[in-house]
């Protein structure tokens, strides 16, 4: 177990002013077995009455809008998460998990790929829990074959065209990952969140096994372990944008995120 301390900040700035700014932000940490969080704060300036809330896959939302005409947003977020990967619930598994999304959409280059690794596709249902052999595998070859370079991809990237330039972010060593899990029978999930260091937002993934979710980092080959804080899980990064919304206006924007977190003994 861990105690985290975390402060996430992000600020966006507009060449001209904008109005009716409608937005969605999961800056909070999710709660669960594996995650106590207390001392948590949040601020959005400009803005109205915001409403916390939970979206359709249980992560933490915070809804509002800035009306009046405004040339920037800032948002930040901090508190402490007690973190305890080996204290998972059981829950059930929900059927989408299993199947390919928007983002992970597999095509020939994908199978391909999946076939060069020694992926198996598995007919007729999921793989037999308590064998991670294959993920590991897997994440493996993929952090030898695919590069870490920013600036490639964009948010719109799909798992097959990330895969097809063989460079890009941890969003995407993500996407690869679920996609190559899912063809292989092991159900998998998107997560967004922080990890100890400072730096920005993280995603990575959790695969099912033995009835509860296991974090692999494809990014940096390893077990997502006591040092990650979950912010969102959902079929891929669409179901988990960390920072969302629209407005009236012709600006165009630029965005700066900044987080750290650091262990906390106090």
């Amino acid at each position: 177990m861990k105690k985290l301390k975390f402060h996430y900040e992000m600020e966006l700035s507009f060449d001209m002013p904008v109005a009716e700014h409608h937005f969605v932000f999961r800056c909070l940490p999710m709660e669960d077995g594996a995650q106590r969080c207390y001392g948590l704060c949040y601020g959005i300036e400009p803005a109205g009455p915001v409403l916390e809330g939970r979206d359709g896959f249980g992560n933490r939302t915070c809804v509002g809008e800035a009306m009046a005409p405004h040339d920037g947003l800032k948002v930040w977020s901090g508190g402490w998460v007690f973190v305890d990967r080996g204290a998972g619930r059981e829950e059930a598994l929900h059927p989408m998990f299993s199947f390919p999304s928007s983002y992970t959409m597999p095509d020939q280059g994908l199978w391909q790929y999946f076939g060069r690794i020694g992926g198996r596709a598995k007919e007729g249902g999921q793989r037999p829990e308590g064998d991670l052999r294959l993920p590991m595998r897997m994440m493996d070859c993929l952090y030898q074959d695919f590069s870490y370079v920013p600036g490639k991809t964009s948010v719109a990237t799909t798992a097959a065209q990330a895969l097809a330039g063989g460079e890009g972010v941890c969003q995407d060593y993500a996407h690869i990952f679920l996609a190559l899990c899912r063809m292989a029978g092991y159900p998998a999930r998107y997560v967004a969140g922080m990890m100890e260091g400072e730096g920005a937002t993280h995603a990575w993934t959790e695969v099912w096994d033995g009835g509860m979710w296991i974090g692999l980092d494809p990014t940096h080959n390893r077990l997502a372990d006591d040092g990650y804080i979950k912010l969102s899980h959902g079929r891929d990064f669409g179901d988990c944008t960390v920072d969302k919304g629209c407005f009236k206006g012709f600006a165009s924007q630029k965005q700066n995120i900044y987080v750290k977190v650091e262990e906390s003994y106090g």
